[in-house]
């Protein structure tokens, strides 16, 4: 990256934000997701960028819980993509998010009988209280175990309205509601009044973020869009970066380089 695309935030830092990725993104893409853990040093230069500018958030499809845990309590952490969020230590759902609880709570219980039912060796089910995830890249059987856990998602998703999203070897039944990326970043950016953001990820379902970034361009902020590269990093988000870094490790360089350390 060059100088010139940092200028926006070590200038006004005081109205800068940045939205940030955990998977794949802060830590290594682990086998079993729940094993997944920040970079040694993520959670120091967190806390720095927290000090230096207007907005640090953590936007993932992960339990903001979780990442609390992983994180602490001093950066604003959106979990499940928008729909709870972790602040001080304090976890709580969106109020829209809490209406379908019930709903998904039925469909987790069904989920996991059908699994059982299936007897796949190695595929997950992920409990994210309002979406859940069918995970199969510990699969025996990793191509039989997609087509198996597609035909599923594709059955529940039906029966009970549910919308199906596919992620990096996983598919996630989420309730018949939008929660994106992009909802958080375009609240937040505009709650704060926000003149630069930058968002920073590795998957398709970070693409919303850079389309919120476009949509801050529009009205004139400086955006900044970091895709992480991996063997499994989309083409489409390669294409779409401003910057691209190497992987988890690189994330880290790129936030020290902000925090000035």
């Amino acid at each position: 990256m060059t100088d010139q695309q940092l200028v926006p935030f070590f200038e006004a830092a005081s109205s800068a934000g940045l939205f940030i990725d955990f998977d794949g993104t802060l830590s290594q893409i682990a086998r079993v997701p729940s094993e997944a853990r920040p970079l040694s040093g993520v959670a120091e230069v967190l806390v720095a960028l927290a000090a230096k500018f207007k907005l640090v958030a953590i936007v993932s499809g992960r339990s903001a819980r979780e990442l609390s845990e992983w994180l602490g309590p001093d950066v604003e952490i959106w979990g499940t993509h928008g729909a709870e969020k972790s602040w001080h230590g304090r976890t709580e759902l969106s109020t829209h998010a809490a209406s379908f609880t019930e709903l998904m709570d039925r469909v987790r219980k069904e989920a996991a009988g059908r699994l059982q039912e299936l007897g796949l060796e190695g595929v997950l089910l992920e409990d994210k209280q309002i979406m859940l995830g069918l995970h199969f890249r510990a699969a025996r059987d990793v191509e039989a175990a997609q087509k198996a856990l597609g035909a599923l998602a594709a059955e529940l998703a039906e029966r009970h309205g549910l919308k199906v999203a596919g992620g990096r070897l996983a598919f996630e039944l989420r309730p018949p509601s939008e929660f994106t990326k992009a909802d958080v970043v375009l609240a937040r950016a505009r709650d704060l009044d926000l003149r630069a953001a930058a968002f920073v990820g590795d998957d398709r379902v970070d693409l919303p973020g850079f389309d919120a970034l476009d949509i801050l361009a529009e009205s004139g902020a400086a955006t900044l869009r970091v895709a992480v590269d991996s063997d499994e990093a989309p083409s489409q988000l390669i294409e779409r970066a401003d910057v691209v870094v190497d992987g988890p490790a690189g994330v880290l360089r790129f936030l020290r380089e902000l925090a000035g350390s």
